[in-house]
Formats: structure tokens, C-alpha cells, sequence
């Protein structure tokens, strides 16, 4: 959905459901909680998740489960607004703006794990400046305006049992941006 009143105020707002699972993947690596046992040898059987000295599935069936890095539902939001003024001789407008996004909760890992889920969060920028009718602009920004702690991605490495790393997600970030074009 996008609005524009006026040449003055504009804004915009999306959605998406997305529900991405797998159709058929029975030959999957297994999630770390079911990892790090013996394999097992002909004849003998995985044996329940968490057992000491336990035998660990070779593969496991994750047909039906979502994918990786796919959220159920996304948003997306910004809004702009502008009133006209004439700043150091030259004609423009002063600037307010807003936009934000959404994600649910998503599994990182190719398998999902109970360890690899990441949560969902919400970031917000916000940006106040000088668009001159000349090509020259200034404005100030934040970036994650409420400081949101969130997780990129949480992952298992190739080659170990156990190791979970994630990638945080940037900090709340501002600026100053000078452009002209010519």
C-alpha cells in the first residue's frame, strides 16, 4: 500500500505471509541436539536424543519443515513528510521520515534446531534534513533508532557437534550525509 496525499506527505506499508517448508529432504543432516553420539553400525538403531554413550542418526527426515532464514511474516512500513523552505539562499524543502521493518521468528540452520531459531524483532530508522531544488541535500539518520539486540542468524559450522555461533545485528548507528549531484 502507498499513499500520497499531497506532494507534502507520502507513505507506505507492506506485508508478506510465507509459509516455505520443505516437500521432500529425508537424506537431511541432523540438528546438534541429536548429534555428537557413535554412528551406528549395521543393525543397531539411533537411540534417543540426549542418551550418554548414545548412537546418533547418520541423517534425518525434514520433509515438512520450514526453511532456513524465511519468516512467516514480514512488515514493512516508512513515511515522509516535507515543508517548504529556502536555506542559505537556495529554494528545498525540510524533511522528516520514518521507516521500519518486521520479521517473526525464523530457523537459521538448514535443519531446524532448538537452538538455531531466531527470534523476531523490529528496527526502526528515523532521517531529518535539506533536499535543495539545486541537487544539494543534507540530513542527519539513525539506524536502529531504539537500540533493538537482535540476531542476523545463529548457525551450526560445518565439522563440530555443538557449537552454535551467531552473527548479532547491528547497533543502533547515526550519521551526517552531505550529497550534491551534478
Amino acid at each position: 500500500l502507498s499513499i500520497r496525499p499531497s506532494l507534502r506527505f507520502n507513505a507506505y506499508a507492506n506485508a508478506a505471509w510465507t509459509d516455505a517448508t520443505y516437500r521432500s529432504f529425508t537424506d537431511a543432516p541432523c540438528p546438534p541436539e541429536l548429534s555428537g553420539g557413535a554412528s551406528p553400525q549395521a543393525g543397531q538403531e539411533p537411540d534417543q536424543p540426549g542418551t550418554p554413550g548414545g548412537i546418533s542418526p547418520v541423517n534425518c527426515d525434514i520433509s515438512g519443515a520450514r526453511l532456513p532464514g524465511v519468516s512467516k511474516l514480514a512488515l514493512a512500513y516508512g513515511a515522509e513528510g516535507n515543508v517548504p523552505v529556502t536555506l542559505l539562499g537556495q529554494e528545498g524543502a525540510v524533511y522528516l521520515g520514518i521507516d521500519g521493518s518486521y520479521r517473526s521468528r525464523f530457523s537459521s540452520n538448514p535443519t531446524p534446531s532448538a537452538y538455531t531459531w531466531v527470534e523476531g524483532y523490529a528496527l526502526t530508522n528515523l532521517r531529518l534534513g535539506f533536499r535543495g531544488e539545486a541537487g544539494f541535500e543534507i540530513f542527519g539518520w539513525v539506524r536502529n533508532l531504539f537500540d533493538t539486540r537482535y540476531f542476523e542468524q545463529l548457525q551450526v559450522p560445518g565439522g563440530n557437534t555443538g557449537l552454535i555461533v551467531g552473527t548479532p545485528g547491528d547497533p543502533r548507528t547515526y550519521g551526517l550525509t552531505l550529497k550534491h549531484v551534478f
